[in-house]
């Protein structure tokens, strides 16, 4: 978006605009930023050093907005096309956590069946007939949250770090549908950073939306996931999707906050140029 809405002073900022303002002006301001469409939560996102120009976000924006926008990855669909196909295919994910790729030694079954795309499966009775037990990194689940609308609202099965099953409608929970019921409860929470804020003594907050829980982060596991992510500044974190498989947790203040502690591992995050719904 060019444009959006600061609630705070009642003014309409185009993204130059307030990249031109100082940083304390912009920390102040941006909890208030609204879309100017249809009034959803906005946030800034500064000039980039590729040379992309600042601009603003808002996502999900409110039903029928004239703002909103899909915008499909670099590469074409192709890539997409494929691993959708192997989704379909398979009954049961086994979600494993989101860490620098390191090598697997694979004892050689002579029972098993050949591997599909590449991909370790292992058939488990479900019911009648086989089902396929394959694994999905959180990344790669989170990559399908954001770009399939229907795999959000589909029943196929999950194995969580904990080893109970969960379908993904129930199992992966955007953080603007939590509810009582998930207070502290394991599951997959999902959304956008809405800007991160420094804290005390290192880490820092990630605001996910007004309403919404937010997530803490300390110092070691936040250059942990910038490093893994390809980022290097705090605020690259800006309007980035992430998932974070962990449990949610009420303050006595009533405030919510998925703590990400030593957990680092069950976050994932998407960084804002490699996003598929930018506005």
């Amino acid at each position: 978006m060019e444009e959006a809405k600061c609630q705070t002073t009642g003014r309409i900022y185009d993204a130059e605009d307030f990249a031109a303002l100082s940083i304390s002006e912009r920390d102040a301001l941006r909890d208030s930023l609204i879309c100017t469409g249809c009034g959803a939560d906005a946030y800034f996102i500064r000039q980039a050093r590729n040379g992309r120009r600042a601009c603003f976000g808002a996502r999900p924006h409110r039903e029928n907005c004239e703002l909103a926008s899909f915008v499909t990855e670099d590469g074409g669909g192709a890539a997409l096309d494929e691993v959708d196909q192997q989704i379909n295919a398979g009954d049961v994910f086994r979600i494993d956590p989101s860490r620098a790729r390191t090598i697997r030694h694979v004892v050689h079954d002579p029972l098993a069946p050949p591997a599909i795309g590449g991909a370790a499966v292992r058939y488990t009775r479900r019911g009648r007939g086989n089902a396929r037990l394959s694994s999905m990194t959180l990344h790669r689940l989170l990559r399908q949250l954001v770009l399939r609308e229907a795999f959000c609202r589909s029943n196929t099965l999950l194995i969580l770090s904990d080893d109970t099953r969960q379908t993904v409608k129930s199992g992966c929970v955007h953080l603007s549908d939590v509810e009582e019921k998930h207070k502290n409860r394991l599951r997959v929470y999902w959304g956008t950073i809405r800007f991160p804020r420094a804290k005390d003594g290192g880490g820092a907050w990630l605001n996910t939306g007004r309403g919404s829980p937010t997530i803490v982060i300390e110092e070691d596991e936040l250059q942990a996931v910038l490093a893994r992510s390809g980022l290097t500044d705090l605020e690259d974190l800006t309007g980035s999707y992430f998932a974070f498989m962990g449990r949610l947790r009420r303050q006595d203040s009533g405030r919510e906050f998925l703590f990400v502690n030593q957990n680092v591992d069950w976050l994932a995050i998407r960084p804002f140029a490699e996003d598929v719904a930018i506005n």
